[in-house]
């Protein structure tokens, strides 16, 4: 629901700020490499944005048993009651469980509840837990990013001097992963308030001047877009640990015949071209039969922020062709000028800090299917 220095360093707008391979295993935890981006928050535009990294790992441990959500490890972990349990103004953390071993591996799930022996989570609508993790897979419990530690007192991005209209200079947008169809609207937006309103600067949901948001969580598997609404460029810097296991998100149809979108950020911090996403070959992505209309199956939407502009649309459309024609089976560019025997299998589409849409066709009934691939950095 989740290294090489020299392979991180190779890649555009990355730095490797450490690379500590040893366990440290005080408190049941391995510390990672840490690495960092920066993005360009283009002025007067949208930018889509995704988490190639993590915050630091709070514990990693095994399963001892599974019982639906609720999973079972030993006392040696050493964990408190409700040690993982947001308190506002208390403990100000979300955190979530990433599987990193066995048929859930790089699968996420928020943490609802703990004890000292127990870690429950919320499955959002993963049914099949208890028969896909084992006794002994591993899994790590992270703390979720959230607007005031991606942002923290509004950095990165225009700070607003009121609540209304012109005032609002730069507002971040949750994406709508709940509801079914395609061309959603945002879910909702937050800007960051920079006076002394009641009950003080921090960030705010648009309609509810009244509460702070700071702790909103964003999700590792989706995108969310920065919109700064006057003219000037802003920078936002991403740091964070490495990601040390496989990447999973579940790819669904949300409501019978009717075509879904899901918005995606996959998050890596390296660059991951078609073939080797496993995004076809997970079963994940529905192959096309042909090259138009109704022929295609699933279409993947690819964007471009270096282009300043406001409701950002797709520059380009990837589909897989499963048929015979045309040189064979292969990713296909929708309007590609080269026609369509022009594969582009090694494209490296997925770059770190983007967004993408994977629209899934219709199907009879309500489908979800895990996409997961293991990034090169990984043994």
């Amino acid at each position: 629901m989740k290294t090489h220095c020299s392979l991180l360093a190779a890649i555009g707008g990355l730095a490797v700020l450490a690379s500590l391979t040893s366990a440290a295993h005080a408190q049941n935890v391995t510390t990672d490499p840490v690495g960092a981006i920066t993005i360009t928050l283009k002025g007067n535009s949208d930018t889509l944005v995704s988490l190639p990294f993590h915050r630091p790992v709070a514990l990693e441990t095994q399963v001892s048993s599974i019982t639906g959500n609720v999973i079972n490890i030993s006392a040696s972990a050493n964990i408190t009651g409700n040690q993982f349990i947001y308190s506002a103004g208390n403990q100000t953390n979300h955190y979530y469980v990433q599987f990193t071993s066995g048929n859930r591996a790089g699968m996420f799930y928020t943490i609802t509840a703990n004890t000292p022996t127990t870690i429950t989570v919320d499955g959002a609508g993963d049914t099949g837990l208890t028969g896909n993790v084992g006794t002994s897979d591993t899994f790590r419990v992270i703390p979720y990013c959230t607007l005031n530690t991606l942002f923290p007192n509004g950095q990165g991005i225009n700070q607003s001097a009121g609540f209304t209209g012109g005032q609002r200079k730069s507002a971040i947008f949750v994406v709508d992963n709940v509801s079914s169809g395609f061309n959603l609207a945002a879910l909702t937006s937050y800007y960051y308030y920079n006076g002394s309103s009641s009950p003080g600067a921090g960030w705010r949901q648009a309609g509810d001047t009244g509460n702070l948001t700071n702790d909103v969580v964003i999700y590792p598997d989706n995108y969310f877009f920065v919109r700064n609404s006057i003219a000037g460029d802003t920078q936002l810097t991403l740091v964070g640990a490495v990601p040390q296991s496989k990447f999973a998100t579940p790819l669904s149809t949300i409501a019978g015949n009717t075509t879904q979108d899901n918005f995606i950020g996959v998050s890596v911090p390296v660059s991951v071209t078609l073939a080797s996403s496993n995004l076809q070959q997970s079963g994940a992505f529905l192959a096309s039969t042909g090259f138009i209309g109704a022929q295609r199956g699933d279409q993947l939407f690819v964007f471009d922020n270096t282009v300043a502009t406001i409701n950002r649309a797709s520059v380009a459309t990837y589909y897989y062709y499963g048929g015979s024609n045309s040189g064979g089976p292969g990713w296909r560019l929708a309007g590609d000028p080269n026609g369509n025997t022009a594969i582009h299998d090694n494209d490296a589409i997925f770059q770190p800090g983007n967004g993408y849409i994977i629209r899934k066709k219709a199907t009879t009934s309500p489908q979800s299917v895990i996409w997961t691939f293991a990034p090169a950095y990984l043994p």
